[in-house]
């Protein structure tokens, strides 16, 4: 009986904005055990797809509880089982409008981001084969990323060439509170593989804000700091060189401060020739000749390996570079600026709308 409720809990998975499918050897089914006991998957069944970064879709205890009741749960003994995911970081729970919710996420932003500070090698082990098996090949022809890429330069004055929604300045003086610091479950894999982040020696990088930062909050999995700390965390992150990579909407729920030897997407972006065409960047660096001193920081700054010395002079490959803008704020003669692309990534204004188009973008996919 319970590898059958595992089984329809896949395929409820897999009815959600981003695939979730069957695979030959059913790893999927073992990374499932591992996040949900037979009688959580049962439950689970019942809950709808929330949204990471918003509370859209997340269903009371009462409501949840009208759907179940023939499963014979009292209202304890249901909150207990749903605390019990959140806590395992298999769901989402957060208080909504006074009531504790909850929802169901998506495996990637959601269900492994949610497991900060609690990685096992096993989990890892079923996740990393299940995104060569499964996971990886139903997704990867959604040309609709989760994750943008914005310029870094908390202090730089970008109001002649950066749009307002790619602007970390403007984003932060408009991001609602409260504001979070968390560990970086990236660098947290790696470090569990034995292969330690070579950029920072901090694992507390990444950040949310309003509701996602609240549900981390209430689950203990970062710390509340202020926005003038969140300001400075940017400004270390930018001077150790990492990418700012928010969600894919206007509104800034969270960012992430990636890097080649941690980020997976980072690292199969630096992999191509051309990574500039595989980022939703919506820049590229000019090296003013006449200014440029050759003195190699921005070569040695660039993680995507696009900047090169030729003739003590810095030039571009325009094919690898993806518009991050470490090489500007490093840059002493300051010789370097970011254009902007003529083909403009115009991100959506919500998770609810980065949803909707995803699953419109996968059923055309499944009618070609």
């Amino acid at each position: 009986m319970s590898e059958e409720i595992y089984r329809k809990l896949q395929q409820h998975f897999d009815s959600f904005p981003l695939g979730f499918p069957p695979t030959e050897s059913g790893v999927e089914i073992r990374l499932l055990k591992r996040l949900f006991s037979p009688q959580e998957a049962e439950i689970a069944l019942f809950l709808k797809c929330g949204h990471f970064g918003s509370y859209t879709n997340f269903m009371s205890l009462n409501e949840i509880h009208s759907y179940v009741k023939d499963l014979g749960y009292s209202l304890k003994e249901l909150k207990k089982y749903l605390d019990n995911m959140v806590k395992k970081g298999a769901i989402m729970g957060a208080i909504v409008n006074g009531i504790k919710s909850y929802a169901n996420a998506l495996l990637i932003l959601g269900i492994y981001e949610l497991q900060v500070n609690k990685l096992s090698k096993g989990f890892l082990e079923d996740f990393e084969q299940y995104l060569q098996e499964g996971w990886g090949p139903a997704n990867r022809d959604i040309d609709i990323p989760q994750m943008r890429m914005i310029p870094v330069g908390i202090e730089v004055d970008y109001s002649n060439e950066i749009l307002s929604y790619d602007n970390i300045k403007k984003l932060f003086q408009e991001s609602e509170g409260p504001f979070l610091i968390t560990n970086c479950v990236c660098r947290q894999t790696q470090d569990l593989l034995g292969d330690p982040c070579r950029m920072t020696d901090r694992r507390e990088v990444c950040m949310a804000f309003g509701d996602l930062a609240k549900m981390y909050i209430e689950q203990g999995w970062g710390r509340e700091i202020s926005k003038q700390e969140a300001v400075g965390y940017l400004r270390q992150n930018e001077e150790e060189g990492l990418i700012f990579r928010p969600g894919n909407t206007q509104k800034m729920d969270f960012v992430c401060s990636c890097c080649y030897c941690c980020c997976g997407t980072i690292a199969n972006l630096k992999r191509l020739p051309n990574p500039a065409d595989f980022t939703t960047s919506n820049y590229y660096a000019v090296i003013n000749e006449d200014l440029c001193i050759g003195c190699g920081i921005c070569e040695d700054r660039c993680q995507m390996e696009a900047i090169s010395l030729e003739n003590d002079i810095s030039s571009v490959n325009l094919k690898r570079c993806i518009g991050c803008g470490n090489c500007v704020i490093s840059c002493p003669s300051e010789a370097i600026n970011l254009h902007r692309k003529q083909q403009q990534n115009v991100p959506p204004l919500t998770v609810e709308e980065l949803h909707q188009k995803i699953i419109e973008e996968r059923k055309k996919l499944k009618n070609k």
